[in-house]
This record gives structure tokens, C-alpha cells and sequence, in this order.
């Protein structure tokens, strides 16, 4: 039997999202005009004064640009973001894992907002249609034999999945607890534990970035332990080999989409091909 898996680089998403060599400067325009240009569209829809512009003229929005402003240093002077969280990692000391707690913090919140800024990036719908089934229950699901391994931490699956959906909260209960979907890096969504409130999907608003700015704020304050960023790189966990293993064993067909297979990855990508390369008959690029 057929078992195709899916591996996504963040080539997949580079209509919505920044690549790592324009990353700097998607940033740099996020925070001197998108963010500011969006706000101003949303002050006349929603009838709404700069006046009454929530905490983001207030400390919290501040701190928050503030951090934006520094991962945009950061994403300076090295390689890529990954590359520094990586050093920070390698380090292991308490300023380090504070400061890559805040690299985390920042970039989930980031991400989250340049998402909402844009549409999907369109050719996840096509391959959704392409791929998803209807048995009648009115969710849609992943055919048996289909994995998707994802080196993103966007949530461009799961937003273009939603539009398949009749109701909002299909996405998480099926669709990202699904065994099928491997997330090598996490994720820059986030569930509230007591709430129904999933943030990853969601479309530009006053709220929206409220609710973004107020979950900066606890992923940054050490007296919320319950609320840490969703993106956790690959180098960092632990049992990533054994899941590997068990959901890709019996692929024969492996399709890489926007994805270069860097030597800064290539420990975990040797890994997902030892993992397949026992079945594999066809790869296509």
C-alpha cells in the first residue's frame, strides 16, 4: 500500500510569509508601515480614535514593538533566526534561555499578526483540495497514507484547512492533534488551556491584536508558567526521533515542497530519510 509523506520548508509559504533572506527587511516593513497601515484602515471601519487604541500605545504594545525591533538586530547580525536560537540553546544559561524565551515570545507574536495582515498563501487551499475527504461527517480529513512533516512554525495549514471547515473549532479538536502532521519546530498558534480561544487562523482586527499583545505579555512574564510559546525547534526535543520513526515508517513516496535541506538541519533531515528510506521508491522535489 501507497504512504506518501509531505515535507514542507518555508518555501511553501513565501507568498505570506518572509523567507530567511528577505527576513530583515519583511520585519523592518512590519514595523514601520504594515502594522501601522492596518491600524489605520481598522480605526475607520471599526470607528475607533488612536485615542482608544487599547495597550498598544500603552507599556505592553511598547515592550512588544520594542522586542520586534530587536529581533530585527537579531536577524541582522546572524544567519538566521534559527541560527540564534540555536547559540542560545548551546548555551544553556539563564540569561540565554530568557532570551530565548523572549526570541520565541516575539517571533509566535510576530508571525501571528503578518498572518493576519494577508490572505493564505493559496497554494495550501489548492492542496487541500487536492488532497482532503468528506466520509459526510462534515470534517474534513487527511486520505489514510498521508503524512505532512513541516519545518514552518506558521499556522498557513492549519488557516487554509479552516476554509474547508463548517465550524472554526474542527481546526484544533481534528485537524492539529491529528498524528498525521509532524511539526519539527512547533508552532506559533496558541490554545487557551481553559478556553475554546485558539489563535492562529484569525484575520486582522483591533481585538485580534489585542489578544496577540496580551499573549506576549504572559509568554514574557515568569508568573504565567502555563503560557509558553507553542515553537519549540526540533534540536530541542527530545523524543522527535521516536515520533519520526513511528509516523513515517512504510512511506514510499516522499514530496519536498519549498524546503533546500540546509546543513544547519542536516542531523534531523538525515533522520526523516533513514526513517523512509527503507520503503521509499520515489521522491519528487
Amino acid at each position: 500500500m501507497s504512504k506518501i509523506t509531505y515535507l514542507l520548508g518555508a518555501g511553501a509559504s513565501c507568498n505570506a510569509l518572509p523567507l530567511v533572506n528577505n527576513f530583515k527587511d519583511r520585519l523592518k516593513s512590519f514595523f514601520n508601515k504594515d502594522i501601522w497601515g492596518a491600524l489605520q484602515i481598522r480605526f475607520q471601519i471599526e470607528k475607533t480614535s488612536a485615542h482608544e487604541l487599547f495597550p498598544y500605545n500603552g507599556q505592553y504594545g511598547k515592550d512588544f514593538m520594542e522586542s520586534v525591533s530587536w529581533l530585527i538586530n537579531v536577524a541582522d547580525k546572524h544567519a538566521s533566526i534559527d541560527t540564534y536560537a540555536k547559540k542560545l540553546f548551546v548555551r544553556n544559561d539563564n540569561d540565554a534561555l530568557k532570551e530565548l524565551n523572549k526570541l520565541k515570545s516575539t517571533l509566535s507574536c510576530y508571525f501571528l499578526l503578518e498572518q493576519s495582515l494577508k490572505p493564505v498563501d493559496k497554494r495550501y487551499d489548492n492542496f487541500f483540495a487536492s488532497i482532503l475527504t468528506n466520509d459526510g461527517s462534515g470534517i474534513p480529513k487527511l486520505p489514510e497514507g498521508v503524512n505532512i512533516i513541516t519545518w514552518n512554525y506558521d499556522t498557513q495549514l492549519e488557516k487554509s484547512y479552516e476554509g474547508f471547515c463548517s465550524h472554526p473549532e474542527i481546526v484544533f479538536e481534528k485537524f492539529l492533534q491529528s498524528k498525521n502532521i509532524i511539526r519539527l519546530n512547533g508552532s506559533c498558534g496558541f490554545k487557551y488551556a481553559d478556553e475554546t480561544k485558539y489563535l492562529g487562523y484569525t484575520e486582522f482586527s483591533i481585538s485580534f491584536l489585542q489578544s496577540v499583545i496580551e499573549l506576549y505579555t504572559k509568554f514574557m512574564n515568569p508568573s504565567e508558567p502555563k503560557f509558553q510559546p507553542n515553537i519549540s525547534f526540533a534540536w530541542e526535543k527530545n523524543d522527535i526521533e521516536d515520533k519520526v520513526k513511528q509516523e513515517l515508517q512504510g512511506t514510499t513516496t516522499l514530496v519536498i515542497i519549498g524546503y533546500s535541506l540546509p546543513y544547519f538541519n542536516r542531523e534531523i533531515d538525515q533522520m526523516i530519510i533513514n526513517a523512509v528510506r527503507p520503503t521509499l521508491v520515489k521522491i519528487f522535489i
